[in-house]
């Protein structure tokens, strides 16, 4: 699916609380299964995309995605176009989409960074070590310092595992 389909259906769902929350919902919809063009690697805050940074300037300025000055991101004059463009793969896509809507589209920025964070260290570790659980919990303490406490941290693994976006130990 296009960068740019997703985003004009996530913004034609609901308001987007600025860049960050953006990074981390195209995230999880890449980690539901929607086939995206864009790679994460760790960065300060969380899973990060080149791609995504680069597409989300281009929604902007085509008109796709308009911003608040409170740094909303919301349907632009020209996001319907783009919604009837990709319909077809909004529609293959629109069940893992509306999960990640329904799962994280209320969290604040902080938690979705949170969350994408413990779910791509969490992810990572289980495909090259087979570990999760403790060491993830510590190696996001390590990456996030004080930013969230370990109880925190927790909580989000254990979310993320109650909620089938994480695998059972």
């Amino acid at each position: 699916m296009q960068l740019e389909g997703l985003i004009a259906y996530l913004v034609s769902q609901k308001d987007v609380c600025g860049k960050k929350a953006m990074q981390k919902l195209v995230y999880f919809c890449s980690e539901a299964g929607v086939l995206i063009s864009a790679r994460y690697r760790m960065y300060i805050y969380g899973p990060y995309s080149n791609e995504v940074a680069e597409e989300l300037v281009d929604a902007i300025s085509d008109g796709i995605v308009k911003v608040d000055n409170n740094g909303f991101f919301s349907k632009g004059i020209n996001c319907d176009k783009y919604l009837e463009q990709y319909k077809s793969d909004i529609e293959l896509n629109v069940n893992k989409i509306d999960k990640v809507l329904k799962t994280f589209g209320d969290f604040s920025p902080s938690s979705l960074e949170l969350y994408a964070t413990v779910h791509f260290i969490a992810s990572s570790k289980k495909h090259a070590y087979g570990q999760v659980g403790e060491v993830v919990i510590n190696d996001v303490i390590k990456a996030k310092g004080r930013k969230f406490t370990p109880e925190q941290i927790k909580d989000a693994y254990n979310d993320l595992v109650n909620q089938g976006w994480l695998a059972q130990e």
